[in-house]
């Protein structure tokens, strides 16, 4: 019983996050494309639009890594629980510290 509610709730987050390795891919290699022109950007134009813009993605491309490895790796379904958890609270965490930093 505790397992299928622990199954029940990782299916509704799975919902709500990507599960498909195709997107999974393109999300990854989206946000490495961006990052690189973003740093270019920055270097030739010193556009403070992409200095605010580079952390942001440079996070989400290091959560999309992430969260492909928790996919894959972790077959525990209580582990895989917490571990999807904590990542959501932890990108939360960082975006509002970016907010806080660059925008108040």
């Amino acid at each position: 019983m505790k397992n299928l509610i622990f199954f029940k709730i990782n299916k509704l987050l799975h919902f709500f996050f990507f599960t498909d390795g195709l997107i999974h891919w393109l999300v990854q290699r989206t946000a490495a494309i961006s990052i690189l022109v973003s740093s270019i950007v920055i270097f030739l134009f010193s556009n403070y639009l992409f200095f605010i813009l580079l952390p942001i993605l440079f996070f989400f491309h290091v959560f999309a890594g992430i969260r492909t490895l928790v996919d894959d790796y972790i077959h525990d379904l209580v582990l895989f629980l917490i571990s999807n958890i904590y990542l959501r609270v932890s990108v939360i965490y960082f975006l509002k510290t970016l907010f806080l930093l660059f925008l108040c």
